[in-house]
């Protein structure tokens, strides 16, 4: 925490509702998964709620003693980026009175419904002008704030209220999503473990978050250490798995069970409309003994290289020995924005029967130059030029 340009002496573990939030305060985030056995019998006590998972950003609405602001995830203030979701949040004032903290995912809307996380970076990574000659320009909708949750309601703090005792009060105040342009509240869905993620799948949706009505987040709920790792029980993400496959063309040495072998695979894609491979990581979970035994006697058979340094391997020419590439099925999560590269990908089995050139890349994100131009650009103005 710095006051006046200066690191503070004091650390601050507390709020006061007549000053910013400090800069240190931070947010839960919900658990990165939970097991099918958990959640069935999760399910089965009739208090589980599915809530989409939206892709969007994190933002808090508090309301101070001199009005309400708007903060990002980082606790930057960006109040200035809305002045529509300010004059709806002040015709709440009677019901949430200083000291109320709600959390949210501010999100931008494709005509479909979907979620256009392009738009909603380029918002978020803007100047407040900017931001605002987007939408007045129409290249963007007007982002919404998407309440998830309540920290603090008119003073009271809520980490010992449950989840179903906490969202009572947001829920009887806030308009639900389609009936407000600019705050609402998230949507349930009537889901099942056997059900969520096929349907996440068939309205291409990121996932779900599966919230115990009955927990209490209690000392985890939120934080003054600056970091955002306080993950309380009973709050769950639900991702779904993809399938995908990929062509291999290098790989990274082992070490130690796989010391002289085989350690990760580095595999590549085409890309469906410049028709050229790019590189989408490296993969190194999912593998036996007796499939890594049976990769490094395809690499010995094919001649591929194995490298020591992962950027030997990116300067390799992707286009080369794609007749005697490998052909692999992985699963994965999602992929990373800009690279487009796998986040967690598991080796699965070698494609036999599929051909290098068949491996063209599915669910693609923001490309490389879009995301470099419409995200680091502005941060770095910002960082210079910034207030």
């Amino acid at each position: 925490e710095y006051i006046d340009g200066q690191p503070a002496t004091e650390q601050i573990t507390s709020l006061a509702w007549d000053q910013h939030l400090p800069k240190n305060f931070c947010g839960y985030k919900p658990q990165t998964s939970i097991e099918p056995s958990a959640l069935q019998k999760l399910h089965d006590t009739g208090l589980a709620k599915y809530t989409r998972k939206m892709d969007g950003m994190c933002h808090l609405a508090v309301h101070h003693t001199f009005g309400w602001e708007i903060y990002t995830r980082r606790m930057d203030l960006a109040s200035a980026k809305f002045p529509k979701h300010l004059a709806e949040l002040q015709a709440l004032r009677a019901d949430f009175k200083p000291g109320t903290i709600l959390m949210g995912e501010l999100v931008c809307s494709t005509p479909d419904g979907s979620d256009d996380f392009k738009a909603i970076s380029r918002f978020c990574r803007s100047l407040p002008e900017e931001a605002r000659k987007l939408i007045d320009d129409q290249e963007i909708p007007e982002p919404e704030l998407v309440i998830f949750d309540l920290l603090f309601h008119n003073g009271e703090d809520q980490q010992n209220q449950t989840y179903n005792q906490r969202a009572e009060i947001w829920q009887k105040i806030i308009p639900a999503r389609g009936s407000s342009k600019h705050i609402s509240t998230i949507d349930y869905f009537d889901l099942a473990p056997a059900t969520w993620e096929a349907y996440a799948k068939e309205h291409g949706y990121e996932g779900f978050v599966v919230v115990d009505g009955a927990a209490i987040p209690g000392d985890k709920f939120y934080s003054f250490d600056g970091s955002n790792s306080r993950r309380p029980k009973g709050t769950y993400k639900l991702k779904p798995i993809y399938e995908d496959d990929v062509c291999i063309f290098a790989a990274s040495p082992g070490s130690g069970k796989r010391l002289n072998g085989i350690g990760a695979i580095h595999v590549k894609q085409i890309h469906p409309e410049t028709k050229e491979w790019f590189y989408c990581g490296k993969v190194g979970s999912g593998f036996t003994d007796e499939s890594l035994a049976e990769m490094e006697f395809l690499f010995k058979k094919m001649g591929l290289p194995i490298l020591e340094k992962d950027r030997d391997v990116e300067k390799l020419d992707l286009s080369e020995s794609t007749y005697d590439s490998i052909v692999a099925q992985i699963e994965y999560s999602e992929r990373q924005p800009g690279t487009n590269k796998f986040r967690f990908p598991v080796y699965l089995r070698t494609r036999d029967d599929k051909a290098p050139l068949e491996c063209i890349a599915q669910k693609l994100g923001v490309a490389e130059e879009e995301w470099k131009l419409e995200t680091i650009l502005p941060k770095l103005r910002w960082v210079r030029f910034g207030n």
